[in-house]
């Protein structure tokens, strides 16, 4: 997503500043954070593969629902889950899908 990043408006006092300065901030690290690649996995030493499976399904998780701006189903149909489905494992691995949501509207704030 290249879009450009415009303050709410030119005035404002400090604090209301400072925390959007702070949500973008933590917005672009999750964006960084996304981009970078799964990490090698050395089976030669031994791995858990219940937690790397684990750990990629979050993965893939979390990225559908950037790229769905949080939308559960849509995110659902990305992956070809049924939504229930979806919603458990969102549950089991406690991940914040208004998260995303709100991530992006960051971004998209005009």
């Amino acid at each position: 997503m290249s879009r450009q990043i415009r303050l709410k408006k030119k005035g404002g006092d400090l604090p209301e500043r400072v925390e959007f300065l702070r949500e973008v901030t933590a917005a672009l690290l999750d964006e960084i954070k996304a981009l970078t690649p799964l990490k090698r996995v050395k089976i030669e030493e031994g791995i858990d593969l219940e937690e790397e499976v684990k750990s990629y399904e979050i993965q893939l998780i979390e990225r559908a629902l950037r790229q769905t701006n949080g939308n559960q189903a849509l995110t659902a149909n990305l992956l070809k889950l049924k939504h229930t489905t979806l919603n458990s494992k969102i549950k089991r691995y406690a991940i914040q899908p208004g998260y995303w949501s709100r991530s992006i509207q960051i971004f998209l704030q005009l």
